[in-house]
C-alpha cells in the first residue's frame, strides 16, 4: 500500500505558506471591496491615532453644518412670520390714515379689520417650528400669548377706558392707551407669564442661537413683548416693544366704535396715537428682519464652511485609512497567482506516496 508524507516538513511549510497567503488575500480582497487599509484602528498601526483624530473633526464640522442649516431653516420661518406682520401693519397704517378723516362708515370697518389683524398678528408671535417658539426667547416650549387678545384684560381696558373719555379727554386717553399697552401688570398684559418675568428681569431669557464654532453662536430668536435687535422707537406712542405696540394700537382701532364720535380733536388725539404706534411697530419689524438677515447669512457662511472643511479632512482621512485601489488588485492578483501556485506545490507533494519519495 502507498504511503503519503502528508505530515512530513515540506508538505507543513507548503501548508503554512498557503495559510498566510489565504490571509494575505483576505486581507486584500477586503480592501479592494471596500477601499480601506484595515477593519479595525489597529489594522493602522502607527497611524491609529491621526485616523481617530480627523474622524472626530469631520464628525464636529458635520455636526455644526447640519445646526447651521437648521438655524437657517428656522430663521426662514421667522422671517415669514415677520414679512406678513409686516404686511398686516403696512395695511393698517393705511386705513389709520385714512381714519383720520373718514366717517362712522369707515371707522365700524377699520375695527373689524383691526381686530382681524390683531388675530393674525398675535397668532404670528405664536408661530412655533419644529415644535419650538420662534417668539419665545428661552421660553421654547411656552406661547408667548395664550388666548385671544379680545378676550384678554388689555383689549377689555383699552375699550373700557375708550368708552368712557369724558370730553376733551383725548390727549389723556392717548397716553392713558400707550400705558396699558407697556405694561408688565399680569392682570393687564396679554402676554405669557414666562414672558412677563424675563421683560421684568426677574428671571434671564436667553435668546435661541445656534453654534458656529467653538464658543461661538449666532442668535436667531425674538422676544414676544421685547426687542431682539430693534432700536427701541421714541415716538411718544411708543412703548419701546413692536410687539406691545402693534398689539395695543390694533386694539385701539377695534375699540374706535366706542368712542362715540368720529370727529374732533379727542378722535384726532386718539387716532392719531395709535398712527404713531403702529409706525413705531413697522419700524422695529423692519429691524428684526435685517437682523435676523444677517443672522441667516452668518449661518449660511459657516454651513459652507463646515461642510468645506469636513470634506477636505474627509479627504485626508482617506488617504490614511484608504488605499490605492489599483494598487490593491494588482497586490490582490499578485497574492491570488502565489496562492494557486501554493496549492499546485502541495498538491504534487501530497500525491508522492513513500515508495517514490525513496526511489
Amino acid at each position: 500500500m502507498a504511503m503519503t508524507i502528508s505530515g512530513f516538513a515540506a508538505v507543513d511549510r507548503v501548508s503554512e505558506a498557503a495559510s498566510q497567503l489565504r490571509a494575505r488575500l483576505a486581507d486584500q480582497t477586503r480592501q479592494t471591496s471596500g477601499g480601506q487599509r484595515a477593519a479595525t484602528y489597529a489594522g493602522l498601526g502607527a497611524d491609529a491615532r491621526r485616523a481617530i483624530d480627523l474622524r472626530s473633526e469631520v464628525a464636529r464640522h458635520e455636526s455644526l453644518a447640519r445646526a447651521a442649516e437648521r438655524g437657517e431653516a428656522r430663521a426662514a420661518v421667522t422671517q415669514s412670520a415677520l414679512s406678513r406682520i409686516s404686511s398686516i401693519t403696512t395695511d393698517m397704517v393705511a386705513t389709520a390714515t385714512a381714519l383720520l378723516s373718514g366717517g362712522a362708515t369707515q371707522v365700524s370697518a377699520a375695527a373689524i379689520g383691526a381686530r382681524s389683524a390683531l388675530r393674525e398678528v398675535t397668532g404670528m408671535i405664536n408661530e412655533r417650528f419644529q415644535g419650538e417658539s420662534l417668539f419665545g426667547g428661552a421660553d421654547l416650549d411656552g406661547t408667548p400669548i395664550p388666548g385671544r387678545v379680545e378676550d384678554g384684560n388689555l383689549f377689555a381696558a383699552i375699550k373700557d377706558a375708550m368708552k368712557g373719555m369724558p370730553p376733551g379727554g383725548g390727549t389723556a386717553l392717548r397716553g392713558t392707551m400707550r400705558d396699558l399697552g407697556a405694561s408688565n401688570d399680569p392682570a393687564i398684559t396679554p402676554f405669557s407669564a414666562y414672558a412677563t418675568a424675563a421683560a421684568t428681569g426677574e428671571i434671564e431669557d436667553s435668546l435661541a442661537s445656534v453654534p458656529v464654532s467653538e464658543g461661538g453662536a449666532v442668535e436667531i430668536g425674538l422676544y414676544p413683548n421685547r426687542n431682539a435687535g430693534a432700536t427701541p422707537s421714541k415716538d411718544a406712542d411708543s412703548t419701546g416693544s413692536w410687539a406691545r405696540d402693534l398689539i395695543y394700537s390694533l386694539s385701539v382701532i377695534a375699540n374706535l366704535d366706542q368712542l362715540g364720535t368720529t370727529g374732533g380733536a379727542d378722535y384726532q388725539q386718539i387716532v392719531t396715537g395709535a398712527l404713531g404706534a403702529l409706525r413705531a411697530g413697522l419700524s422695529g419689524v423692519s429691524d428684526e428682519a435685517a437682523g435676523l438677515g444677517t443672522a441667516e447669512q452668518r449661518l449660511s457662511d459657516s454651513r459652507v464652511r463646515h461642510n468645506d472643511l469636513a470634506t477636505q479632512l474627509e479627504g485626508q482621512l482617506s488617504e490614511v485609512e484608504g488605499v490605492d485601489l489599483a494598487e490593491a488588485i494588482s497586490r490582490a492578483q499578485a497574492t491570488q497567482t502565489q496562492l494557486e501556485a501554493s496549492y499546485r506545490s502541495l498538491a504534487m507533494l501530497s500525491n508522492l506516496s513513500l515508495t517514490k519519495f525513496l526511489g
